[in-house]
């Protein structure tokens, strides 16, 4: 962008501690000031294209999209269809339990209670309740 009072390019703030699309808080660990960056939450997590095409021009490569922005995306498609490997029958109850892998690639929880859910340890990525939009 070239402002048009002057003739060179307007200088735009990016705070990379917030999301380009809410605003709020993308607690990445890349993005703080801190001097061990120590792993990410989003390490892992499909990130749908038509929610990076949202960031703007000016954001892209300088902040990164929260967790909330990116589970409400995710809620949005469709869940994926479980492969060979990502389910099995529960002998006791008959139920069809999925794999740790099958919920990874289906990047967020639920909040059923599921046995191999990835997202319930502490420093896993929480569960959005199901109301929750960005």
């Amino acid at each position: 962008m070239t402002c048009p009072n002057h003739h060179r390019p307007e200088v735009v703030s990016v705070a990379p501690e917030l999301c380009p699309l809410c605003g709020g808080p993308n607690t990445c660990q890349r993005c703080t000031v801190a001097a061990y960056k120590g792993p990410c939450w989003c390490e892992g997590l499909p990130f749908p294209e038509e929610l990076l095409a949202r960031v703007p021009p000016e954001a892209q490569r300088l902040a990164c999209i929260c967790r909330n922005c990116v589970e409400a995306a995710l809620r949005r498609r469709p869940s994926p269809r479980a492969g060979p490997g990502e389910f099995y029958f529960d002998a006791a109850t008959g139920y069809v339990v999925f794999t740790a892998a099958y919920h990874r690639r289906r990047g967020y929880c639920c909040g059923s209670g599921c046995r191999h859910c990835p997202w319930r340890e502490p420093e896993s990525l929480p569960k959005l309740a199901a109301t929750e939009s960005p």
